[in-house]
């Protein structure tokens, strides 16, 4: 089986919207052989939550998405 591709968006400390969420964060824009990730929704939580496409993560979150799946990061930087 091949592994699953997911694409992300990394909105860098300067973007306006980084600047309103208080956190620079990843969003999900495509995912390719798979559907959906579990991740943690806290760090150290045992609890855990499905993401998707449209779905924003952050840093932790993204790599346990990771490590299940290759990734590929676009940075998005203001204009």
């Amino acid at each position: 089986m091949k592994e699953p591709i997911v694409y992300f968006k990394r909105y860098t400390t300067g973007h306006p919207s980084a600047m309103i969420s208080g956190d620079p964060y990843f969003e999900i824009t495509k995912i390719e052989g798979a559907v959906f990730f579990e991740v943690s929704k806290e760090e150290g939580s045992k609890a855990t939550r499905c993401v998707s496409v449209g779905d924003r993560l952050t840093m932790d979150q993204a790599y346990q998405c990771s490590i299940d799946a290759h990734a590929i990061v676009e940075p998005v930087y203001p204009n």
